[in-house]
């Protein structure tokens, strides 16, 4: 390892201040950085999506965020030393990892904060079973990285950055998209929505991702720094550099000077035995040396053949913890057996959820909002008779807005059509064409046709309104009869 490659200087500093550091090195190597992550992310992301389904996929790539990681953490490795990086060879390092280190990570450890701090360890180092467990202890001994006060930070920035971007995407979709009924309707959102929403996850992490596998590299090199001495070693080293002439004229000079010296010793004879009286004697002056007599209690093990010989005991509640911690694990293995069932069946956590509420028995019928005019307070209890005296007053756009309102509040109550207040002209006309009979798809086509020649085209409509009217009024009287003799 060559030292004096590091591109920072190798001091000791608190935690703070390699979060620092870490966020100017993630600077200088952000945009291979997040490419590297994205070329990971999203081919599994596509894969496992068009395999199973898009929330699926979007869980995996939040469950293989260890192993993308791994990546990252050997192209800063090269980076940190000044050594050539390439993203091609950065991801050939995934070929490296030990299989049982990953599969520990995505299950034991998937939510440990520390997975950062300590994975140089198993990919740098290359070290296995005692004697890894012995350098993490190591690492970890009488130091406080703050890996899971910065893997906190990691979470909120990247959630931040999640909604950020997606309520900037909700702003530049046209205002007829109520953003409110998109998030109440979330398991009834159109696929698009989820697609645009996973890949919004996916460019957060890959964000984020950086920083994190960066944070906890940092924390690990400045804990080789307190433990090898890196910075002494350093400076020795340039200071060796600095003065290497120097140095060999003076050691030439020396070597001289004692070679031309006598070898015979005049200095006199110590006699050792009178030193190590004298050492004594100071040693038992009650003066020089304070000392102090405390108890301490006297715990040796007794004769075995005592009848307080309590080991069995202790043999045997260490026989139920390990029959308990196979039961444990046992548990935890059928658990994932399970879900791993679960969602091969089902496709899914969310595939067969609804809202059964809003979906099967409507309380109240839904207005899109494309009727601005209407508000619910302010319904009048007749709405064909109020339609009829707008009409007469000219008021063409409120006379159809409360015919519109009447046919649509029948069509969710006698034939269940789903609205939502999202819903352009286009999709209603599109979601009672799926429910309501061909006479009464007639009737919707002639009513939203008007709609849009006064609302959009701002022009009077061409239709015999009276007669609209009544074959609205006929249409939803049928029904109520029908319904009144079953």
């Amino acid at each position: 390892m060559e030292l004096n490659r590091l591109s920072f200087n190798p001091r000791k500093r608190s935690a703070y201040e390699t979060f620092d550091l870490t966020v100017l090195l993630v600077k200088q190597h952000a945009v291979a950085l997040v490419s590297l992550y994205l070329m990971m992310a999203v081919p599994v992301f596509l894969i496992v999506s068009f395999l199973v389904n898009w929330g699926i996929g979007g869980f995996v790539v939040w469950w293989l965020k260890p192993v993308f990681e791994r990546p990252l953490l050997d192209y800063m490795s090269k980076a940190v030393f000044n050594q050539p990086v390439n993203i091609m060879s950065s991801l050939k390092s995934l070929k490296q990892l030990k299989i049982a280190d990953m599969l520990a990570h995505l299950t034991v450890f998937r939510l440990s904060p520390n997975r950062a701090f300590l994975a140089p360890v198993e990919q740098l180092e290359r070290l296995s079973g005692e004697r890894k467990t012995k350098r993490k202890r190591v690492l970890f001994a009488s130091t406080k990285p703050k890996q899971t006060l910065w893997m906190l930070f990691c979470v909120h920035f990247e959630f931040i950055i999640l909604m950020g971007i997606s309520a900037l995407t909700i702003a530049l979709v046209p205002h007829s998209f109520s953003a409110q009924e998109a998030m109440y309707q979330l398991f009834e959102a159109p696929v698009w929505v989820e697609i645009a929403f996973n890949f919004i996850y996916i460019i957060s992490i890959s964000l984020v991702a950086p920083l994190f596998v960066t944070g906890g590299f940092l924390a690990y090199l400045h804990r080789r720094v307190e433990l090898e001495g890196w910075d002494i070693e350093l400076a020795f080293k340039n200071i060796r550099t600095r003065l290497a002439g120097v140095v060999s004229a003076v050691t030439l000079f020396i070597l001289t000077t004692f070679t031309l010296q006598p070898s015979t010793s005049y200095a006199d004879q110590i006699d050792k035995q009178a030193v190590k009286e004298q050492v004594t004697a100071l040693y038992n002056e009650p003066n020089v040396i304070e000392t102090e007599t405390t108890w301490v209690p006297n715990i040796e093990a007794k004769d075995s053949s005592s009848e307080s010989d309590w080991s069995w005991l202790i043999d045997v509640f260490t026989a139920i913890g390990e029959v308990f911690g196979i039961f444990v694990w046992v548990l935890v293995g059928l658990l994932v057996i399970w879900l791993v069932y679960y969602l091969m069946q089902k496709r899914g956590f969310f595939a067969n959820l609804s809202l059964p509420e809003r979906t099967k028995v409507n309380e109240e019928p839904v207005i899109p909002t494309l009727f601005a005019e209407i508000k619910s307070k302010d319904l009048p209890t007749d709405l064909i008779a109020a339609a009829k005296q707008c009409f007469e007053q000219g008021e063409h756009r409120l006379a159809l807005a409360y015919l519109l309102h009447h046919a649509l509040s029948w069509a969710q109550q006698q034939h269940d059509v789903r609205l939502n207040r999202s819903m352009t002209e286009r999709e209603c006309k599109r979601a009672i064409d799926a429910r309501v009979p061909n006479q009464g798809q007639a009737i919707f086509a002639r009513l939203f046709s008007a709609w849009v020649t006064v609302a959009w085209g701002h022009k009077t409509p061409d239709i015999d309104f009276i007669e609209l009217t009544e074959q609205v009024t006929t249409m939803t009287a049928k029904t109520k009869e029908q319904a009144h003799e079953a």
